[in-house]
């Protein structure tokens, strides 16, 4: 019980299964979860990734109050090397919870049940999102009396817009899935049967594609925000004309002529 990571094809699938805690991400769960994205990043045959849950009624229930948020707040010295390690830098959560996106293959987050505080904050640093007819979302911080700092305050007026955005932060009400598709933040939404096929296959077909291409639109994404738009443009044309001069480019302009499917 853990992290799972395995492989299908060049789809990696990366489970979250601690069942005690409700997947909370707690020390243990962190850095594993920096380790598998890290390897990831170095592994040729990876081109997409599924992040998903495999409790049955639990995607995420956020940053673990009992684990981690003691070590984070140094009301407690770090005991274990997963302790040590999240206070090793100001960017060691946010690496794990995919807040700085260095990873430049995409994540698809396959979410059921409740998808909670990090866990949601979590399914903001993924490229796509599908969610199961039963997915609920929050941001229960203002409840507590605190407030999120893994990514959600800049990250979700991007995905849903500034209005929308604070509804979900200041109320830390519940969001259904129909209502976050409807808000632009989940591509998909099918039943809970369905889940994990509709994510693999959007998953299978990304890594059909040529992998150096998916590569830079998936890097130039983050790189973008926030630039001018001449910034915007001339970063555009400095990643992508490499990939138009690569050997890949050719092979996939050879198989549309030749009308067979490119040998990427």
């Amino acid at each position: 019980m853990g992290v799972d990571f395995s492989m299908k094809g060049h789809v990696a699938k990366v489970g979250l299964n601690i069942g005690e805690t409700k997947n909370a991400l707690g020390p243990d769960v962190l850095f594993d979860l920096n380790r598998i994205w890290e390897r990831c990043g170095r592994d040729g045959n990876v081109r997409a990734v599924v992040l998903y849950s495999g409790l049955p009624d639990m995607f995420c229930s956020g940053m673990d109050l009992r684990t981690a948020i003691p070590v984070l707040t140094k009301a407690r010295e770090p005991e274990t090397e997963a302790e040590r390690w999240l206070l090793s830098s100001g960017e060691a959560v946010g690496k794990a919870m995919l807040k700085y996106r260095d990873l430049d293959r995409p994540v698809i987050a396959a979410i059921h049940g409740f998808c909670l505080t990090g866990g949601f904050e979590m399914a903001m640093g993924c490229e796509l999102r599908v969610a199961s007819e039963d997915a609920v979302f929050q941001m229960r911080e203002t409840t507590l009396g605190i407030m999120p700092v893994s990514g959600a305050n800049v990250f979700l007026p991007m995905e849903v817009g500034k209005a929308r955005a604070m509804e979900i932060l200041l109320t830390g009400n519940h969001f259904s899935a129909a209502t976050l598709l409807e808000w632009g933040f989940l591509n998909r939404v099918v039943p809970r049967e369905k889940l994990m096929d509709e994510a693999m296959a959007l998953a299978e077909r990304i890594a059909s594609n040529g992998p150096m291409s998916v590569r830079a639109m998936v890097r130039l994404s983050r790189e973008i925000r926030g630039l001018s738009l001449e910034e915007a443009l001339r970063r555009e044309a400095e990643v992508g004309m490499p990939v138009f001069a690569s050997e890949e480019a050719r092979e996939g302009v050879r198989a549309q002529r030749e009308k067979r499917k490119p040998r990427f």
